[in-house]
């Protein structure tokens, strides 16, 4: 079957001669239905009489149908660009969240600006921070370029980073009307606005516009969305520049993020569904993004080829690890599936964190498990007798199994169990899907071949998706301020997961975090954050014992100058993770602030330099430990020994006039008068 231009796919086809001066049959506003005034008059025996002569105008350019349409469908994108600022405005005064510091401001080549951008080219995802081995699987150079290009404009400016996401978010929702339009062509263009307007309010999106990091998602269901508009352009009309467009996308999605591999197979399905090609055509046509896919895994490769990789997943981060055998990943997998089903039908409770233990290993005794296997099986079937016939239902469903399959957990385990925003690209088709059945009610009143006029009742093809779309529109409203920092997430999160280790941890740490910075508080407050720090660490203890919760309560002790009891849960925390290096840090620092208050508060110099000499076992070697040490061997009578640390200290740092003094004085008690005068006249 041959196609006409995409042109003469709009709703009002342009018509020539008389054709094209008579008046339409019915008004779209259900205004009464007349002919031209010349022909009634006709009827009636008058004579029609030629206007007077008036002076020759060029005539006003006249909108031609076509155009018309073109316009309106402007309009409607600019609307959905100006609900995602509506719906995610209350996120642009939000700090850093999560991992925000790491990927942004703790990255040195993003803090070089543009001049970063060769090394952001050039190395793996987390290559740059403190974590570079974390992530060092991963090749995602594009939203880290997006980063290095905001910092040279605004450097440490959350703001900018939050706007930009709406921004992408906002030219997201445009492309995504227009594309949406184009695929499915034969259903009224109500039906675009349905599906779009429900992707744009769902919920499960917050996380990843309110986390700036989260720009990796954004961009490559952008680009992605750019290459189906393009790719649908060429099948209707081919030409080289949509060809070119639709291939450079999709490079451009692929290096935003890897996923975006599980739109290969929907290329091809969308000359199958919608344009009647063969099965072979299909697929060969669909084979022309082979070589944007191979260009992106030969650089992937080459970057990654010097990058050694000592990534562990840890069961914390992801339980899936600790499966016995395929029988317990199999069930957690299809368990996973079915609380994504879940989120994206019912997206309550949202979390920024779904790790160990708030989802954890079952088998195939859970209902989950099974309810999961049901639905996702049911779909497949569904998806292949829909396909044969050409359904666009059952594409979707297609598109939506393509785009969950790489987070199930079925056939390459990930670095994290459960993640919402995962679900961004598959909630495209599901909410796509979605619009198609809404729409079924309505699709004998709303033929294809009047795709530009709004139908008499038009309103109720939009009834129900809008209504859905109002609520998760309050929805998405009210969870957006829980993503202002890290301590209102934390706060508002792990009261909805109480068996979350890593929410409990996180919000001790971030209360910790907030009694450093309020030194001017009242005592009464600092104290009530160190409670609530102690509280959230003791629930992640009762769930499981790890070094971070018996970090916070160290933490919590040594503010209280409860210093054996900080340094009994310091080492808590090496028993659990004996590399884990704060912890081992913290006890020296301990050690070392325990020292100065024997020494200088109770007077006791014998018991100070014994703990100065424990902190330099745990590692701290900075020139006031020293210092310190040799102040107390010198209190206590042992000059030889405070002159071997006053002299280690001044090595450390030779400028520092205390040392000095304290060595002139160390040497006369030692009866070494020149060496004393020596370092007294340096000291001057």
């Amino acid at each position: 079957m041959s196609y006409q231009r995409s042109e003469n796919l709009v709703i009002f086809p342009a018509k020539t001669g008389q054709e094209s001066r008579k008046p339409k049959q019915t008004s779209i506003f259900g205004l009464r239905n007349c002919k031209t005034e010349k022909s009634t008059m006709a009827k009636k025996g008058v004579k029609s009489t030629p206007p007077p002569s008036s002076p020759k105008r060029n005539p006003a350019p006249v909108a031609t149908p076509a155009t018309a349409a073109e316009r309106r469908y402007t309009w409607i994108s600019a609307a959905f660009a100006a609900l995602a600022f509506l719906l995610y405005f209350n996120t642009l005064g939000h700090q850093y969240v999560l991992d925000d510091p790491l990927a942004i401001g703790g990255n040195e080549f993003v803090k070089k600006g543009i001049s970063g951008i060769p090394d952001l080219l050039s190395h793996h995802y987390r290559a740059g921070t403190e974590a570079a081995n974390a992530s060092a699987l991963l090749y995602r150079p594009l939203s880290a370029v997006t980063f290095a290009i905001e910092w040279s404009l605004s450097p440490g400016s959350p703001f900018l980073g939050h706007f930009m996401n709406v921004l992408w978010y906002a030219l997201t929702l445009a492309l995504l009307f227009a594309a949406l339009r184009r695929i499915f062509h034969q259903y009224h263009w109500l039906w675009a606005v349905g599906a779009t307007l429900l992707f744009a309010a769902h919920p499960l999106h917050t996380e990843v516009v309110a986390n700036i990091k989260s720009r990796d998602e954004i961009l490559n269901v952008f680009f992605s969305v750019a290459a189906l508009y393009a790719w649908v352009r060429w099948l209707a009309e081919p030409a080289g520049r949509w060809m070119a467009l639709a291939l450079g996308s999709y490079f451009l999605a692929l290096l935003s993020k890897e996923s975006a591999v599980s739109l290969l197979p929907v290329f091809a399905l969308l000359g199958w569904t919608f344009f009647n090609k063969t099965a072979r055509e299909s697929a060969g046509h669909a084979l022309l993004f082979v070589a944007p896919l191979a260009l992106f895994l030969v650089i992937r490769a080459l970057v990654l080829g010097k990058t050694t990789d000592n990534f562990v997943i840890s069961e914390m981060d992801n339980p899936i690890v600790a499966a016995a055998g395929f029988g317990e990943r199999s069930a957690t997998s299809f368990m996973v599936l079915w609380k994504y089903f879940q989120l994206l039908v019912f997206p309550q409770p949202l979390l920024s964190d779904y790790s160990y233990r708030h989802l954890q290993v079952v088998g195939w005794a859970n209902w989950q498990a099974w309810a999961g296997l049901l639905l996702y099986g049911g779909m497949g079937v569904f998806a292949l007798r829909g396909l044969l016939r050409r359904q666009p239902l059952a594409f979707c469903v297609t598109a939506f199994l393509c785009a969950v399959a790489l987070y199930s957990q079925l056939f390459l385990v990930i670095g994290t169990l459960f993640g919402e925003r995962l679900m961004y690209m598959p909630s495209l088709w599901l909410c796509a899907a979605a619009a198609l059945v809404f729409w079924q009610f309505w699709e004998k009143a709303f033929p294809a071949d009047g795709q530009a006029a709004l139908p008499q009742g038009w309103w109720r093809s939009l009834a129900l998706p809008t209504l859905v779309a109002a609520l998760f529109a309050m929805t998405t409203l009210a969870r957006n301020p829980d993503w202002r920092d890290n301590l209102s997430l934390f706060r508002a999160d792990s009261a909805k997961a109480p068996e979350s280790i890593r929410l409990h941890n996180g919000m001790g740490s971030e209360l910790y975090n907030r009694y450093l910075a309020g030194k001017e508080l009242p005592e009464a407050e600092k104290e009530a954050l160190l409670q609530e720090m102690e509280q959230h660490s003791r629930a992640a203890l009762a769930v499981r014992p790890n070094p971070v919760s018996y970090l916070n309560l160290g933490n919590a002790a040594v503010s209280r100058r409860q210093y054996a009891e900080s340094i009994r849960q310091y080492e808590e925390a090496l028993k659990e993770a004996p590399q884990y290096g704060i912890a081992r840090i913290n006890i020296g620092r301990t050690y070392q602030a325990w020292g100065r208050e024997e020494g200088q508060q109770k007077n006791n110099p014998a018991r100070a330099a014994e703990l100065f000499e424990k902190a330099i076992e745990y590692g701290v070697g900075d020139a006031e430990i020293f210092l310190n040490l040799g102040t107390a061997y010198g209190m206590s009578g042992q000059n030889d020994k405070a002159i071997a640390n006053f002299e280690k200290a001044l090595a450390l740092n030779p400028q520092n006039k205390t040392i000095l003094k304290n060595l002139s004085i160390a040497y006369r008690s030692a009866g070494k008068l020149a060496k004393a005068e020596e370092f007294a006249q340096r000291a001057r």
